[in-house]
C-alpha cells in the first residue's frame, strides 16, 4: 500500500469532478479523501496498491465529461492515518 496526494488543475470546480474522484476511488477499492481548495485546484489523497493507484492516476487525468485537467502534481505521503473508506471532505 501506498499513499499519493494528488493535486489536480484546471477547469475542476462547480463540474461534479469531486463526485467523480468518489465514484472512481470507489471503484478501485482506493481510500482517501478529495476535497476543493481556494485556489480553485482539488486535492485528493489516495491510499491504495500500486496496480489501482496507476488506474486512478489515468482516470483522474482523462477526467469527468464537464471537467478540464490541466495538471497533476503527484507527491508520495507517509501513511500517517487510517482510512476506511473515501469521501469528500469540506
Amino acid at each position: 500500500m501506498k499513499s499519493l496526494e494528488i493535486i489536480v488543475s484546471g477547469r475542476v470546480q462547480g463540474v461534479c469532478f469531486r463526485a467523480f474522484v468518489l465514484q472512481r476511488a470507489r471503484e478501485l477499492n482506493i481510500k482517501g479523501y478529495t476535497k476543493n481548495l481556494v485556489s480553485g485546484d482539488v486535492k485528493v489523497v489516495a491510499i491504495g496498491n500500486d496496480v489501482a493507484l496507476d488506474l486512478f492516476i489515468k482516470m483522474l487525468k482523462a477526467g469527468s465529461s464537464m471537467a478540464r485537467v490541466d495538471d497533476l502534481k503527484i507527491t508520495a505521503l507517509q501513511l500517517t492515518t487510517e482510512y476506511t473508506d473515501f469521501r469528500i471532505t469540506y
